[in-house]
């Protein structure tokens, strides 16, 4: 959020100033799940469902997932991480799909903001043994300490849940975590050419995982800290993407779960490149793609993701009769790989965003019906519930256009009281405090009017202003 100074009154003997934005430490639920009605996007929803029909049908599969995956810590109390594999042991991964989860359902859960604390807390205790600013990768079930390093996604998504904190909670030192997160990630995760590497650990040149591409998180990085060095993250991501689809995938716009650069070109990696014989095909890595680059394509309407994926559903949907004959796995020209013979949520519930952002509306309604009804292990069930978070239209994101509400006039009222109005954003929410001193912490200041403007403004009086010589106020945004 920006700061700016806005306003300064004296009234008879009562001072009102109007100082800067900033937010206050405080567990105000500032977007509380639903948010669907405050994001229209750019695509389609399912049809098949009422809106409340899909806002419940997240919360409902957020209480299921939460039942199942997370757990508390067994060495610190409070704490939690997230069950990958049935065994106590956790992934970087897993603890960035908790914390994205806690913050967007908060509201609809009481008790998001803990386990979001929780997780935060957890993440920051194995820090990775190359960049301590990043996670390890992998926690033992026991949970003692790891000599390890970290893997790309799992930061990606910790740093922009920590931006969203800011915005659901208002608490500043989220946007300061996140700020010195963001940063660690330029440091460590990515080249001089903009490229990401697979984790810090990856000192070679010309080696990315596809599904590290999240260009809806870069242009939230830039928008949180006006750094355009995220913008050319951004665009080589879908540069890679590009190519990749164009010389390596063109009659079917699948991507590999591993690339490398040959003779300067981006291309599929070889069988057992990092994880096995499918590092080169369409796999339980880029089976995140169409999720990933959809959501940039839904949030801030991205041509080159709409590209992307309108390739990627012109095959989908000439091969594959309905969402649940996607099958797991495919080689990069559509043909089967060995094994795949099954369906799974993390494959299909991924084509309804690609779906939803490009207009096919039988497509989005089936891969939302079969993504609610599916439950499975953690990895598919999280990558599902994410997707529908995105597919019922409640995976808001940082915009670019809101400036910050800000207070354009102080008058005096009754008994000499201040009626202050202000200019937000229509349905913006603001929040106002308010201090005898400024130069307090911003946790002693008194939370005094909070709202969502209407037609562009708001307007609340200070009732008791007169019971000080001097006032100071600030506003908002969450």
């Amino acid at each position: 959020m920006n700061l700016r100074l806005h306003l300064s009154i004296i009234i008879l003997s009562l001072t009102a100033l109007l100082l800067a934005p900033l937010v206050a430490l405080s567990a105000a639920v500032n977007r509380p799940f639903p948010q669907s009605a405050n994001f229209s996007g750019y695509g389609f929803r399912p049809a098949n469902f009422t809106q409340a029909q899909l806002d419940s049908a997240v919360s409902n599969f957020w209480v299921s997932w939460k039942r199942n995956y997370l757990a508390p810590s067994t060495k610190v109390p409070g704490d939690y991480k997230v069950n990958y594999d049935r065994t106590g042991a956790t992934v970087s991964e897993a603890v960035g799909y908790g914390m994205l989860l806690s913050v967007y359902l908060a509201g609809a859960d009481a008790d998001a903001k803990n386990c979001f604390d929780g997780l935060n807390r957890f993440r920051k205790r194995y820090p990775s043994n190359i960049n301590p600013g990043l996670m390890c990768w992998k926690i033992p079930a026991n949970e003692n300490s790891v000599n390890d390093d970290c893997a790309t996604d799992g930061d990606l998504d910790m740093a922009l849940a920590l931006l969203l904190a800011h915005r659901q909670w208002g608490d500043i030192a989220y946007l300061s975590e996140a700020t010195n997160y963001i940063n660690a990630i330029a440091a460590g995760l990515v080249r001089s050419d903009y490229s990401l590497r697979l984790g810090d650990w990856n000192s070679a040149a010309g080696q990315t995982r596809p599904s590290d591409f999240m260009p809806a998180h870069f242009r939230s990085f830039c928008l949180a800290t006006g750094n355009g060095f995220w913008t050319n993250v951004e665009n080589k991501c879908y540069a890679i993407l590009e190519q990749l689809q164009t010389n390596s995938a063109p009659a079917t716009g699948l991507t590999p779960d591993f690339s490398v650069v040959a003779t300067n070109m981006w291309i599929p990696a070889s069988a057992n490149f990092l994880e096995g014989s499918h590092d080169g095909h369409y796999y339980y890595n880029s089976c995140r793609v169409p999720w990933r680059i959809g959501w940039a394509a839904w949030h801030y309407d991205d041509a080159r993701a709409r590209r992307v994926l309108s390739r990627f559903m012109a095959w989908t949907v000439s091969h594959h009769a309905a969402p649940a004959n996607f099958k797991a796995g495919y080689k990069l020209d559509g043909s089967n790989i060995s094994g795949n013979g099954y369906d799974t949520a993390c494959f299909i519930s991924p084509t309804g965003v690609a779906a939803m952002v490009t207009t096919n509306q039988t497509w989005l309604n089936s891969a939302f019906t079969y993504g609610n009804t599916k439950r499975e292990a953690y990895y598919e069930d999280s990558v599902s519930l994410l997707s529908m978070l995105v597919m019922s239209g409640n995976a808001w994101l940082l915009l670019p256009t809101n400036p910050p509400p800000r207070i354009f006039q102080c008058s005096p009222g009754v008994g000499g009281n201040f009626v202050l109005s202000g200019t937000a954003p229509a349905g913006e929410t603001f929040r106002v405090f308010a201090a005898t001193d400024p130069s307090l912490p911003m946790s002693n200041w008194i939370p005094i009017e909070s709202g969502t403007a209407a037609g562009g403004g708001f307007t609340f009086a200070d009732l008791l202003a007169s019971n000080f010589p001097r006032r100071y106020y600030r506003v908002g945004a969450p």
